[in-house]
């Protein structure tokens, strides 16, 4: 694919990723002075049956002209043209110079309450607006989101919807269908998987990035309660109780328990930076058989376990010993009370 020129105007220099919903590469765009670099994303239904491509077409232009609609806004890469050509199909993004979040959240790296929290309000801010045009990303995760080098913020990339065109298939009955739920296990939640995804669900991912975060242990290495289906995490981690309140709401199995929209969910996180709420927990491990939940395994991760406190996230009743000087003033203070008592007492019982 190197060297080779698209359109007669973008030429690829190498690739950048690939995988089961298409490749990605690094272009040129030739008909620009100094050919500034931009994506190239390819895409192709695996059926090539002339019904399936039909239905891939119609459905990539409609997510080709959603995501030219993201990308007006400034976190979001800009598509700058789709097309199709030998029976491939193309988008041309702008090229986000950084990091994905996996230089950030990794194995054994734990964070703390102050920076996930900071974490969650940056990704939830741009995800705010996703939701605002009535799109669901369905693929959030740390590869999935960038740490611009320019100015440090975070842009979402790889929309999830696109994909589903790799997919689609003929089912026995004559419809057209992605025979696959799009998203990545561990951090899609059980009603995605099963194809129907909500707003809700990119929260879903959004918390369950926080606790790979606050953990230190990826999603795929995390452990499950078996009589409950909930992700054990929180013996993990030392933060508030607010805090864990507010990830377990993001992460809930159920989809209706988790906050319905994204400001909600900022608007508590906010509190929590306000307040700076820091009283420290402790959990105990649940003492219900775990399992390991492996990479390839059906079920989708869920939330963390019932668990009890074993300290008290309260401050101290206890007050605080009175500084080496003023004990020395309360001690002269008593002393001449004593005295006097015991002179009045004397005087009292003359004749």
């Amino acid at each position: 694919m190197a060297e080779k020129i698209l359109k007669n105007r973008y030429k690829i220099i190498s690739e950048l990723g690939k995988g089961g919903f298409g490749n990605t590469y690094l272009a040129v765009d030739l008909d620009l002075p100094n050919h500034p670099q931009c994506v190239v994303k390819q895409l192709a239904p695996s059926d090539q049956r002339p019904q399936v491509f039909q239905v891939a077409k119609t459905l990539f232009e409609k997510e080709a002209n959603t995501l030219q609609r993201l990308g007006e806004y400034n976190q979001i890469p800009t598509l700058f043209a789709y097309f199709e050509e030998g029976g491939q199909f193309y988008l041309v993004q702008e090229l986000i110079e950084g990091d994905d979040l996996t230089k950030e959240i990794y194995s054994g790296k734990k964070f703390g309450e102050n920076k996930i929290v900071q974490l969650f309000i940056e990704i939830l801010e741009v995800l705010k607006y996703v939701h605002q045009q009535n799109v669901i990303h369905r693929d959030l995760k740390p590869q999935n989101i960038m740490r611009r080098k320019s100015d440090g913020k975070i842009v979402l990339i790889d929309f999830g919807a696109v994909k589903e065109i790799n997919e689609l298939t003929v089912t026995s009955t004559g419809h057209t269908t992605a025979t696959v739920a799009v998203g990545t296990l561990g951090y899609m939640p059980s009603e995605q998987a099963a194809g129907k995804p909500k707003f809700c669900s990119d929260i879903y991912a959004v918390g369950m990035m926080g606790i790979e975060a606050l953990t230190g242990i990826p999603v795929s290495n995390l452990r499950e309660d078996n009589s409950t289906g909930e992700i054990i995490w929180k013996n993990q981690v030392n933060v508030s109780e607010t805090l864990v309140r507010v990830i377990d709401k993001m992460v809930s199995d159920y989809w209706k328990h988790r906050y319905q929209n994204v400001e909600e969910a900022i608007s508590e996180l906010s509190n929590i930076g306000n307040n700076n709420v820091n009283y420290p927990l402790q959990y105990s491990t649940s003492q219900k058989e775990t399992v390991l939940i492996q990479n390839n395994q059906s079920n989708i991760p869920v939330t963390s376990p019932v668990t009890s406190p074993i300290t008290s996230a309260l401050p101290s009743l206890v007050p605080e010993p009175l500084p080496t000087a003023n004990k020395t003033w309360v001690k002269i203070g008593l002393g001449i009370a004593l005295g006097a008592i015991f002179t009045s007492t004397i005087i009292y019982n003359i004749p």
